[in-house]
């Protein structure tokens, strides 16, 4: 699959689909991961359902959960995904565009072309006309002037613009099935928290024809298939019926507070209703009209996202990283749904075997998973998840797997494959941040709390931890650290600490890991203007050797001498590289791989393979549809593993440029 339009048949195998090579950029041997997940929907049919992630849009086969296809990898981040009536179209909204696949003759048929750039980025769900015949969408929630769009979904010809003049922000949004209403929670800029009310407009005319009471920013709203009614549920256990003719409230559902309400009208009527309990991580199907409890199940997670079949029968279960289906009246006793897995979550953490067979990776809001690297199937080390809030892995130097995750106010580390932690580090003021760091020698770790202090366990017998030392907070050297997980790093003996930090103009420090006292400041040149989100976010690592230590920023790569913290070079970065924040040396010291964070404009993300002795780039690769979190390289330095915030995890195969 060399372009958007190409297509790869499923191999004959369901329980472990060799997808890895499917659509592959230049260099990569595989991509382990399918993905972040973003939004699924079912076709009509009940033949396939397609799921959106961040580095494309995937078509499965419903009967056996297999992949049969992977489209839109060149821009990823597939927000929205739906289906024709007829089954024979999938609309998808990629990266800024709007785009219609046709499913049996495996090619985009349309991609639709917007007059405005900010009406391609805040774009609702498409949604497809009864006939066919038009695709309409809703844009600008949080401009002034909002508009319905329409389009000919085989042609891509634009039917007509509606604009919607409203002060409010409006989102989420929901249309009535014959798409002649809009239903939207308004809600002031300055108020985000809660919503003022859910609007309801003509959408020929523009006209705002009922405004319901309503609290709830993120309600989940759903018209009957008379568009007379209206149902908005919420995250406190309640459900809302308005008849929109008069605006006048018609029903209230409520459940334990703990439960988040998604409302449903199936076409034969009555009101259904999935009710997810995430501290108690179950589901109930409820017929609401009936009183009646249809089914129950577990599911895992807290942050989930539920979607219906058209009929009804069916409902998906998402978060980013697995997929959990439900169909009715199929489910034993037991209440076990079917469970896709091969998706995951943000890549933090990467970390080989000793033996280089296997690969482990830790994922936000997960727990380790290990990839055999012949086959590139994934497992569980325990078979089930752990309750876990983020996680990083690390290897001993016996060969051991460590994870290291935030439990509550503890951090764990644990053996990868053993359910009991080996210590739980306590003594930090606040909470503890994201910028963690584990030293070559495996006696020591730093974690960064939320007040920028860093603190640094030991371990001196392999098994007992305990409190080192506390670099005391430092508004220069040390602020914002717990936002940014690769401001810090161990030098290979463990016994000196670099930091890199998000002050007003960056600042690096080098410091004794035994007394807690500075070593140096790492000078820099002076930061730029900040210009968007998360530009001020650094990196920063040690060479094999010790003697250098590089730093990425918004605008160069620095190179230190470890020992007295002078600056042996600078290497200046290209516009399409200019946020080098992750950073990795090869065993052997000669190279330096530079990962960047996702900037605006561009479709894919850049990793470049730097020569230390010269600053010369000898490659560069692009895969990665956002930021680029992690790497692992082999032994022999030929073989470089990159994780992302995408989901995906590439392979890519560095023989050809050394």
């Amino acid at each position: 699959m060399k372009n958007r339009n190409s297509f790869a048949p499923a191999p004959g195998s369901i329980d472990g689909e060799d997808v890895t090579t499917w659509a592959l950029p230049e260099g990569a041997i595989a991509r382990l991961g399918r993905g972040s997940v973003r939004d699924m929907a079912f076709s009509p049919d009940g033949q396939h359902f397609a799921v959106g992630t961040a580095i494309g849009l995937w078509l499965y086969e419903f009967s056996a959960l297999t992949p049969i296809a992977l489209w839109e990898t060149d821009r990823g981040f597939i927000d929205r995904v739906t289906f024709s009536p007829d089954s024979r179209w999938l609309a998808a909204h990629p990266r800024e565009a709007l785009t219609v696949w046709d499913i049996q003759n495996e090619s985009c048929i349309a991609e639709m072309e917007f007059r405005d750039r900010q009406d391609r980025r805040d774009l609702s769900k498409p949604v497809f006309s009864k006939d066919g015949e038009r695709l309409v969408v809703f844009s600008g929630h949080q401009q002034r002037m909002k508009k319905i769009q329409a389009w000919c979904p085989y042609t891509g010809t634009r039917l007509s613009e509606t604009e919607i003049p409203s002060t409010y922000d409006v989102y989420p949004t929901c249309f009535s099935q014959d798409l002649s209403l809009l239903a939207g929670t308004s809600y002031d800029i300055n108020n985000r928290p809660t919503a003022e009310f859910i609007a309801v407009w003509d959408v020929e005319t523009a006209e705002q024809i009922a405004r319901l009471e309503w609290a709830e920013r993120w309600g989940r709203l759903c018209f009957s298939p008379c568009g007379r009614f209206l149902a908005a549920g919420g995250s406190e256990g309640k459900i809302q019926v308005w008849n929109v003719e008069t605006g006048n409230l018609e029903e209230s559902y409520t459940e334990d507070e703990d439960a988040q309400m998604h409302p449903y009208y199936p076409p034969e009527g009555g009101l259904i209703a999935a009710v997810v309990f995430p501290s108690q991580s179950k589901i109930e199907i409820h017929h609401l009209e009936k009183g009646e409890k249809l089914d129950e199940f577990e599911h895992r997670g807290n942050r989930s996202t539920v979607h219906f079949s058209d009929s009804g029968t069916q409902l998906a279960l998402t978060n980013s990283g697995e997929i959990q289906i439900w169909t009715k009246g199929s489910n034993s006793d037991v209440h076990t749904p079917s469970t896709l897995h091969g998706h995951i979550s943000t890549v933090d953490t990467l970390a080989f075997s000793a033996d280089e067979k296997t690969l482990a990776s830790a994922s936000w809001g997960d727990n380790v998973l290990l990839w055999d690297i012949t086959s590139k199937h994934p497992y569980r080390p325990q078979g089930e998840k752990l309750p876990a809030s983020s996680h990083n892995v690390y290897r001993f130097p016996s060969g051991k797997m460590i994870a290291i995750n935030v439990y509550g106010e503890k951090l764990n580390v644990l053996e990868v494959g053993k359910p009991e932690p080996l210590a739980e580090l306590t003594g930090f003021e606040g909470g503890l941040g994201r910028a963690k760091a584990f030293s070559l020698t495996g006696h020591r770790i730093a974690s960064v709390d939320t007040n920028d202090n860093i603190h640094i366990w030991e371990c001196s017998d392999g098994e007992s931890w305990k409190k080192h030392t506390t670099v005391i907070n430092d508004a220069e050297f040390i602020y914002g650290l717990r936002f940014s997980p690769a401001g810090l790093a161990f030098s290979p003996d463990g016994k000196r600490l670099a930091s890199m930090s998000r002050s007003r103009d960056w600042k690096a420090g080098l410091w004794d890991v035994d007394s807690g006292e500075q070593i140096a400041e790492l000078p820099l040149t002076p930061a730029p203007r900040r210009r968007s989100y998360r530009e001020s976010d650094t990196g920063i690592a040690f060479s094999p050797d010790g003697n250098t230590i590089a730093g990425g920023l918004w605008h160069e790569i620095v190179l230190w001498d470890a020992a007295d913290g002078k600056t042996l070079m600078t290497i200046p970065q290209s516009e399409e590289n200019q946020r080098p924040i992750t950073l990795c040396f090869s065993p052997c010291g000669r190279y330096l791989a530079a990962g960047a964070w996702w900037k605006g404009g561009l479709k894919k993300t850049s990793i470049c393979l730097w020569e230390v002795a010269t600053g010369k780039k000898i490659a560069t690769f692009w895969g990665h549809t956002t930021d680029v979190q992690c790497f692992a390289f082999s032994q022999d330095g030929t073989l470089l593993v990159s994780g992302g915030h995408d989901g995906a995890i590439y392979l890519w195969d560095l023989k050809p440029y050394l």
